[in-house]
């Protein structure tokens, strides 16, 4: 979620300036959400709900590694 405690993108800045970015599980994806857009989507299905229901939004979403690539392109990649 940009913008939280849990986004990468501000990791990923920091971790930059040491030249190497970590990452775990280069299958990983990041869905690209906003706070506003989270709360929303949460206030929503409150009202539609029933019970038992599953909710997926649909959301842009991008690999771990074109997330690094984009943010720092000259850092290794660990």
């Amino acid at each position: 979620m940009l913008g939280s405690r849990g986004s990468v993108v501000p990791f990923f800045k920091e971790r930059a300036k040491t030249g190497v970015l970590p990452i775990t599980d280069p299958e990983m994806t990041r869905f690209w959400i906003t706070l506003d857009q989270g709360v929303h989507f949460v206030l929503k299905v409150l009202e539609l709900a029933r019970g038992g229901e599953i909710f997926v939004p649909k959301i842009p979403s991008m690999k771990i590694t074109d997330l690094a690539q984009a943010i720092a392109p000259e850092c290794s990649r660990r």
